[in-house]
């Protein structure tokens, strides 16, 4: 531990799972927190499905091991007419959210966060937190994607979210994980189905709110979900563009205010794991808190960048997921790589296509059926791995 980190200050705005990461990993670095929410209680909104690699079960603790409510070994990527099934290098775990939250402020607490609840504050770049009036080396701005506070600070993210929702069914058989990029079941995402430990959950995003309740209707048609939902929950999905400047004086944007979700699928729990651990790490290593945050946030964003525009490519056009399946099946990678992809580090998968010759090969046969499609693809690989 860095002893110097017990003479400083750090509050932390927002407790949803990014402000409780990072006063969790604050504390446990040696900095006194202050973790101010303005609601009375964690974990709500409800609103993400809570799929994490065992490796980031890890990485955030104890509350993700309590939280566990069941594992998945391989997932379904699909596109409008081909599909491919991979294993993951381990399991994927889906957590609890709401039970998540509650139980990583629990442990927050019991390592000497102070947790400030009922309060609307305002950061200042010297440091200072109004009303409060009082002063922090550093002030972590957890606030979510909306922007009120971060917006004057010019700071952070700046784009527009998707809308998702989720629908929660009983039942649902073997323990599985589809993703389906299609323009039938969602708009400028994809929809997915998750079924672990008795449960599915079965969702779809959209640019458009107006347009989730059709497409989420679709979209348990298309895969299997029957009956009526125990609940839906849902909210905004970030996908990018991720932003080069997070921190103005004292004050750093994380989490959603930063747009540290993974592109491809939005997941948000990952990179603020990785990003609130690289930060202990070097507060241990006797970084000031606020340069070690502002270097761990912007790492883990330099990470995410390298998948930002093949995930923009199959979004938008989903046929391309057709094409990569096609490719890949074709030159022999699919198999190669099968149990060797992590499910959060999304790059795994593409950093290893554009190693393999055989690749380049099969989506050169591809340009023949979809030349325009197979170029944009081939592009945006090779813009993000180099």
């Amino acid at each position: 531990m860095n002893l110097q980190a017990q003479d400083m200050r750090a509050a932390v705005i927002g407790a949803g799972f990014s402000g409780l990461m990072f006063a969790l990993s604050l504390a446990q670095g040696g900095v006194n927190v202050d973790l101010y929410e303005e609601h009375n209680r964690v974990g709500y909104p409800e609103h993400c499905t809570g799929l994490v690699s065992k490796a980031t079960q890890d990485m955030i603790g104890r509350p993700a091991l309590r939280s566990e409510l069941g594992t998945i070994g391989s997932f379904v990527i699909a596109g409008p007419r081909l599909s491919l099934r991979l294993r993951a290098s381990q399991p994927i775990v889906k957590l609890d959210r709401v039970r998540l939250e509650e139980l990583m402020l629990e442990e927050a607490e019991a390592e000497g966060v102070n947790f400030i609840s009922g309060a609307k504050v305002r950061p200042l770049p010297s440091g200072e937190v109004l009303p409060s009036g009082r002063s922090y080396d550093v002030i972590v701005l957890a606030e979510g994607f909306n922007g009120r506070l971060r917006g004057p600070l010019g700071i952070g993210f700046s784009g527009h979210p998707l809308f998702g929702v989720n629908a929660e069914f009983e039942g649902g058989g073997e323990a599985d994980f589809v993703a389906r990029f299609d323009r039938s079941t969602s708009d400028g995402f994809f929809s997915w189905k998750v079924s672990v430990d008795g449960l599915t959950v079965v969702g779809t995003a959209s640019r458009d709110p107006r347009g989730l309740g059709r497409l989420l209707e679709e979209s348990m048609r298309v895969h299997g979900a029957e009956g009526k939902p125990l609940k839906t929950y849902g909210g905004p999905i970030l996908t990018g563009p991720m932003p080069r400047r997070v921190r103005l004086g004292r004050v750093i944007a994380v989490g959603d205010a930063a747009s540290m979700n993974k592109p491809l699928t939005g997941g948000g729990l990952y990179p603020s794991a990785a990003a609130a651990r690289r930060a202990q790490a070097l507060i241990n290593a006797g970084a000031r808190p606020a340069d070690a945050v502002e270097e761990a946030v912007l790492g883990v964003l330099k990470v995410l960048r390298r998948t930002y525009r093949l995930s923009r490519l199959l979004h938008g056009r989903p046929e391309a997921v057709d094409v990569l399946i096609r490719a890949a099946t074709d030159s022999g990678l699919a198999e190669r790589v099968s149990g060797r992809i992590d499910y959060d580090v999304h790059d795994s998968l593409f950093r290893e296509s554009i190693k393999s010759w055989r690749f380049y090969l099969a989506a050169a046969d591809t340009v023949i059926t979809s030349p325009v499609t197979s170029l944009r693809l081939l592009a945006s690989l090779l813009a993000d791995m180099i």
